[in-house]
């Protein structure tokens, strides 16, 4: 665990406001810095968000290989794109598996999720920000997949 998550955590356990008052992030300079420390546990911008999305990534493609199972990583996926712009304007899959099931190719999105997202807040449910995050990406890509005969998997970490 990196040190300001584990300083996030600790605060939010005694709760201490970890900074003094909103402010803007010092990594990523976007976002705003709220004073319980939120932000602090999951800017995409730290190295530690980075590293376990591509060491998930990693072991996935190991396990798919070892099990001589066709895949790609950062597969191009042509009908990923916005008809009214006429180029890309999402990422490439992370994985595409071929012939996942039934023939269809399964278009295989990692995401991380800080399962802290929302602590602070009335009525906090464990999972909850997964499940959140789970629902934006199949909203996001599941029927496009569908209409061009792939299968979307979403794959939080």
């Amino acid at each position: 665990m990196l040190a300001v998550g584990y300083r996030a955590i600790l605060k939010y356990r005694l709760m201490i406001p970890m900074y003094p008052e909103d402010e803007t992030c010092p990594i990523c300079r976007k976002a705003c810095m709220d004073k319980d420390g939120e932000h602090a546990v999951h800017c995409k911008e730290l190295s530690g968000f980075k590293y376990r999305h591509d060491w998930v990534w990693d072991v996935l493609w190991d396990i798919l290989r070892r099990a001589r199972i066709s895949a790609k990583k950062e597969a191009p996926v042509n009908f990923f794109t916005d008809p009214m712009e006429g180029r890309s304007t999402l990422r490439p899959a992370d994985l595409l598996v071929f012939s996942w099931g039934r023939g269809k190719h399964a278009c295989v999105d990692l995401t991380g999720v800080s399962p802290l997202v929302g602590l602070r807040e009335n009525g906090f449910v464990a999972g909850q920000a997964a499940r959140k995050a789970e629902s934006k990406k199949v909203d996001k890509h599941a029927k496009t997949c569908a209409e061009n005969q792939h299968v979307f998997v979403p794959f939080f970490l």
